[in-house]
């Protein structure tokens, strides 16, 4: 009777292990080990609430308010999203007409953030806030200031789009 129950123990066992094996060569040959694409939810705006997303996409903005203080035309245009300038023609000469003029040095104070997904690497962010002149004499003036931030988190790079403020207003 212990033969038996040995031999059982022994053909179970087997069983076991070449259902292992069996479970184990079909999800290497037949099941797809692909990354699962995710989906992602392109129509969603919400209120950006994390302090560094809010630092990160301010100092954007600060950099695109330098340079449209001391009219770094160059850098300006390399700021500018792709889709913008080929929208609207933009080039060195005519940037000027698509984009505001700051006479004066100026800072810039963000209000609210809201971002997009636009991809797996790709936010959008609509800002709202405002600049206010530099000036020592008198009192400076404040202005509301509205613009895009296209952050690529992957490159770590941005693109700027100006923007009219709808969503704020």
């Amino acid at each position: 009777m212990k033969n038996k129950a040995d031999r059982n123990e022994k053909y179970l066992a087997i069983v076991i292990v070449i259902s292992v094996l069996i479970l184990g060569i079909y999800k290497i040959f037949y099941e797809k080990d692909d990354i699962v694409e995710e989906k992602i939810d392109t129509q969603t705006i919400s209120v950006v609430k994390d302090s560094s997303k809010f630092y990160t996409v301010s100092s954007c903005v600060s950099k695109y308010i330098s340079y449209l203080s001391s009219g770094e035309t160059n850098n300006l245009l390399i700021l500018l999203s792709n889709d913008y300038k080929q929208k609207n023609l933009i080039n060195s000469s005519n940037i000027y007409n698509y984009i505001s003029t700051i006479d004066n040095s100026s800072t810039f104070t963000p209000k609210k953030i809201f971002k997009q997904r636009i991809s797996k690497n790709i936010y959008k962010y609509y800002v709202s806030g405002y600049i206010q002149e530099e000036m020592i004499e008198v009192d400076s003036i404040k202005k509301d200031f509205y613009v895009i931030v296209i952050l690529d988190e992957k490159n770590m790079t941005f693109e700027i789009e100006p923007y009219d403020g709808n969503m704020f207003n």
